[in-house]
């Protein structure tokens, strides 16, 4: 092995620290860039997990509102059919007091 001229060893060992320093350099952005990833992956997550727990509330609800809206369908069905019954029996009853007071009227 050679034996180095002093210069050129000052030369190599700044040239070697530029390297490793630029070395580190490029490896600290590196990593700010993977943790800025990382945080944006981690607010995208939670912010995914909440609007699918809202979608899940809505879908919920709409259920509930659809039951109450059935429910009230059948409740509407069950006022008209005995309404119909009650009109028949008014009907009938009027038609009643009508043959009576016709039988009345002839005696």
């Amino acid at each position: 092995m050679k034996k180095e001229r002093p210069c050129d060893l000052k030369k190599r060992l700044e040239s070697l620290r530029k390297s490793r320093d630029d070395l580190k350099l490029h490896n600290r952005e590196k990593a700010q860039i993977n943790k800025a990833i990382r945080d944006r992956n981690v607010e995208l997550t939670e912010n995914r997990d909440h609007w699918k727990d809202h979608s899940k509330e809505l879908t919920r609800q709409k259920e509930e509102l659809e039951q109450q809206v059935q429910a009230a369908r059948e409740e509407a069905e069950r006022e008209r059919i005995r309404a119909d019954r009650e009109r028949k029996r008014a009907d009938q009853l009027q038609a009643e007091i009508e043959t009576l007071r016709g039988k009345k009227s002839r005696t």
